[in-house]
């Protein structure tokens, strides 16, 4: 994802035929790449500790595991919120202009 967010920033004139829109989608792309890295990390770490913790009969590692799950969950819904109150705050922004125009 790195990789195609790099490489939308400086091929994006040939494509767009214009610098500034495929610099931008090649830094929103980048953005997404960070956001999209902290629910993966929390579930490999649950993963991770789980699968050891059933081997081993750890009970202190499940709850590390679960602990893990719940913070992917945790996250998950902060964006949920983020993203749709965003989307609501376009919505007006789109009304208020339309109204205006």
């Amino acid at each position: 994802m790195i990789l195609g967010g790099v490489s939308l920033m400086f091929s994006g004139s040939s494509l767009y035929g214009d610098a500034g829109v495929g610099f931008g989608l090649g830094f929103m792309y980048l953005i997404m790449t960070v956001l999209y890295y902290f629910p993966v990390s929390y579930l490999y770490k649950f993963a991770t500790n789980t699968r050891h913790a059933l081997n081993s009969d750890s009970q202190t590692g499940l709850n590390h595991g679960l602990s893990n799950l719940a913070s992917n969950f945790k996250f998950v819904g902060v964006m949920t919120v983020v993203v749709m109150s965003l989307y609501a705050l376009i919505f007006v922004i789109g009304l208020f202009g339309f109204l205006i125009f």
